[in-house]
This record gives structure tokens, sequence and C-alpha cells, in this order.
């Protein structure tokens, strides 16, 4: 798995709270994949995501999260999965 490094990370914004993001951590990861798993997870248009993540990002408030694919970002707003959702 290839994820960016650290330097250019702190160049990306989040493309809906413009806020910074980080990567997720093993724990984060873990909980969203469980979510996918269990049809809990919505991107922000209401489309259930049905691909388990290989890593991503989260902004700075932890409410949405961006998935990383074979190395590259995918920072598409209305792709971006929704975390605040019960």
């Amino acid at each position: 798995m290839v994820v960016p490094a650290t330097s250019i990370l702190e160049l990306f914004r989040c493309p809906v709270t413009h806020s910074s993001m980080n990567l997720l951590d093993d724990g984060q990861l873990e909980i969203i994949n469980e979510r996918i798993r269990s049809g809990k997870a919505k991107d922000r248009k209401g489309r259930e995501i049905k691909v388990e993540l290989e890593t991503g990002l989260v902004n700075a408030d932890g409410s949405l999260v961006y998935s990383i694919r074979g190395g590259i970002m995918q920072l598409i707003a209305d792709e971006a999965i929704v975390l605040d959702q019960p």
C-alpha cells in the first residue's frame, strides 16, 4: 500500500470543510470498514459505500473520510464517507 508522505499531506485540505487532513490510524480504519461491511457507511450523497478502504484521510473534525486507492487520494467531495451518522 502506498500512502503520501506526511510533508505532502500538510498541503492538502478537505474539499468540504477546508480543514487539514490526517491519515486514518488502524483503529479508525477498522471502525470504518466495519461500518462498510454492515451497510451503514454512506457518502455525502447518501449512497452506500460497498468497498472497504485500504487507507484514507480524515478531516480535522473527524466528520469526513476520503479513500486512498492504489496510492491515489480520492478527494471528491460527494464521495467522502460521512462519519457523523448513527
